[in-house]
Parts: C-alpha cells; sequence; structure tokens
C-alpha cells in the first residue's frame, strides 16, 4: 500500500468554514477503507504575488498504487477543490508532492 496527503482547506476565501473537507473524506473513506486526518497550516502565494496562511485538514489514506486509484484521488480533489471555490489544492502521492491548479 502506498500514502496520498491532500492538504485541503478549513475556510473558503470568505472565511466560511467548508464543509468539502468531511465530505472528501468520506468518499476516499468509501474507496480505500479509512483515512486519517489531522490539522495543520498551509502557506503559498498565488501567481498575482499574494501570500495566503490558512489552516488546512490534512488528510492521509493508503491505496494501491495503481493509475486508476491515482486518477480517482486527482478527480476527487478536482471535484471539491472547485466546489470550495479553491485556487489549487496540495496533494502528495508516495513523498511526490503536486500542486493541483482548478483555476
Amino acid at each position: 500500500m502506498d500514502i496520498a496527503q491532500i492538504m485541503f482547506p478549513k475556510y473558503d476565501n470568505q472565511g466560511h468554514k467548508l464543509t468539502t473537507p468531511k465530505m472528501l473524506e468520506k468518499e476516499l473513506c468509501r474507496k480505500f477503507g479509512g483515512c486519517t486526518v489531522y490539522d495543520g497550516n498551509g502557506s503559498w502565494i498565488n501567481n498575482k504575488g499574494k501570500l495566503y496562511v490558512e489552516p488546512v485538514s490534512i488528510i492521509q489514506t493508503a491505496y494501491k498504487n495503481t493509475s486508476k486509484n491515482k486518477t480517482f484521488i486527482k478527480k476527487l480533489i478536482v471535484k471539491y477543490g472547485k466546489l470550495s471555490k479553491q485556487e489549487a489544492v496540495f496533494l502528495s502521492l508516495n513523498n511526490k508532492a503536486k500542486i493541483i491548479n482548478l483555476k
């Protein structure tokens, strides 16, 4: 088994609590049997030079490393990232980091 780690914001750009991290957790549990979530803080700078510092849910799940499973995880991030109106979401698959741009 391999590890997928997603850093997902807890609040939208207006400061409202997002429900999408819980929805994301639920889908990961259905697909892979479970996940672990803990709190963290993320910082990044967008293309316009704006610094974002925000609380995040760090969501980890174990998965069998297949292209089908990796595609599932990426599509899930795009789905909930767009639903939450995010510019990007951080994903790490087996310690290989990737920023999923959504705009």
